[in-house]
């Protein structure tokens, strides 16, 4: 058995000798050389000897083995300590035990150390929709780099509203300081809660940055010039645009099937906690994927929207790149808007109120097939990935290899004919028009 000042002498003539030293390093060198070393540390008579230990390395690990021992009492002894070694392990503890709070620690600490875990509390798990401000922040900063944008990039108008809702740890601490009978400080939480509350409802405007106008690189300008190159040489004229947004949104397919996204999220963040709702095993996984529901998608309004978090996940999960996956979306959306709106004297545009009931194989075959006549063209990397990602589709996504012998002119000829009808078209319609 050794004492306190056999527990300090070993500490400062046996530190490790490694450049790099971890808590669990003291902790295997003080068990091997002063196995009750724990009770020493507890002990809070020990405090004062303990805190004057200077060893030669490694002394912020030291405090963080020294604190995660003694717990609370050491750790609102050093939290204003005026070594920063211990006052980095005291705040440390504090915010790694705050999901592990009880009544009996929480009347431990002082007004300091608890105003302390409270606004570290709304600061790391704000609740929603402040975590996603964050995330939309942090996505924006992302793309602003990636895409050499300037930080002010504009955003669309988000109508709908939503009110706080306290994060999981907020409830908890809430919750503890209750049952620990501290009004002060329940009434701090409350007021908090109800100040984000307050804010969410005036302040909802925030949230515009969920789309962001998409500006087009080099490569996808060309990709779309390409488009109108065919079009123009069969009469078409040219037009301007849609607007054309990069949204930061949730994908539809990630509604229906949230695990495919948080699959890959798991694989890049493996502490996040379980989850305590389990997943229902008996949705199975979809057995294709489309490009509306987690890529992109065309609104006839019109404009055309990129889902970034889909084209991610797709990129990632079939090891395509991202920029030549996020070109063949363009281009496919793009197609779309063609066949809608691109306008010709003959017939200046289909019928928006048709087009909409249209069949699906042919809004998505003229989509296809006017992304194939780009990528077979360029060849190379592109045209492989839109080959395996038509390998992923369903039928829809394949009926344009129906038309891949047709000479381009003549199937462009056919949309004249499709937009005069005075029906939704069908398949059948769209072989009939192409000579």
């Amino acid at each position: 058995m050794k004492d306190i000042k056999d527990l300090i002498n070993y500490i400062e003539n046996n530190s490790p000798s490694e450049t790099y030293i971890s808590e669990s390093d003291w902790r295997e060198l003080l068990s091997k050389g002063c196995p009750n070393w724990e009770s020493l540390v507890k002990d809070p008579n020990n405090w004062p000897l303990i805190e004057e230990v200077r060893p030669p390395r490694g002394f912020d690990k030291l405090c963080k083995a020294l604190v995660n021992t003694a717990g609370a009492g050491l750790a609102l002894r050093w939290f204003d300590s005026k070594e920063k070694e211990q006052r980095e392990a005291s705040r440390d503890w504090l915010e790694e035990n705050l999901n592990t709070l009880t009544p009996e620690i929480w009347n431990e600490l002082n007004d300091v150390t608890k105003e302390y875990i409270i606004h570290y509390a709304f600061e790391v798990y704000p609740g929603e929709p402040f975590k996603t401000l964050k995330d939309i922040a942090h996505s924006i900063a992302y793309l602003a780099h990636e895409f050499r944008r300037s930080s002010s990039i504009p955003a669309l108008q988000v109508t709908s509203s939503i009110g706080y809702v306290p994060s999981l740890q907020i409830l908890q601490l809430r919750s503890v300081i209750h049952r620990a009978s501290d009004e002060r400080f329940l009434k701090v939480v409350e007021d908090m809660i109800e100040e984000r509350k307050e804010a969410c409802e005036k302040s909802f405007s925030l949230l515009q940055a969920s789309r962001i106008p998409y500006l087009l690189t080099r490569d996808e300008k060309e990709l779309i010039a390409r488009v109108m190159d065919k079009f123009r040489a069969n009469g078409y004229m040219l037009y301007p645009l849609p607007q054309i947004y990069l949204s930061l949104e949730t994908p539809p397919l990630f509604v229906a099937y949230p695990e495919l996204e948080e699959e890959q999220i798991e694989d890049e963040r493996p502490e996040e906690r379980e989850p305590r709702i389990p997943r229902n095993r008996e949705r199975g996984r979809p057995e294709t994927i489309s490009i509306e529901e987690v890529l992109g998608c065309y609104i006839p309004n019109p404009e055309i929207i990129l889902y970034q978090r889909g084209l991610r996940w797709c990129a990632r999960r079939n090891n395509f790149d991202e920029e030549l996956l996020r070109g063949v979306v363009l281009i496919h959306e793009i197609g779309h808007w063609v066949t809608h709106l691109l306008p010709k004297t003959e017939a200046p545009f289909w019928s928006t109120e048709l087009y909409r009931l249209t069949s699906t194989e042919v809004k998505e075959g003229w989509a296809q097939l006017i992304t194939w006549w780009i990528v077979d063209e360029i060849g190379g990397e592109i045209k492989e990935v839109f080959e395996k990602l038509n390998m992923l589709q369903s039928h829809p996504y394949r009926v344009y290899e129906q038309f891949k012998s047709a000479s381009v002119n003549s199937v462009i000829n056919s949309l004249e004919m499709l937009r005069q009808l005075r029906w939704p078209a069908g398949i059948n319609d769209w072989r009939r028009f192409i000579k």
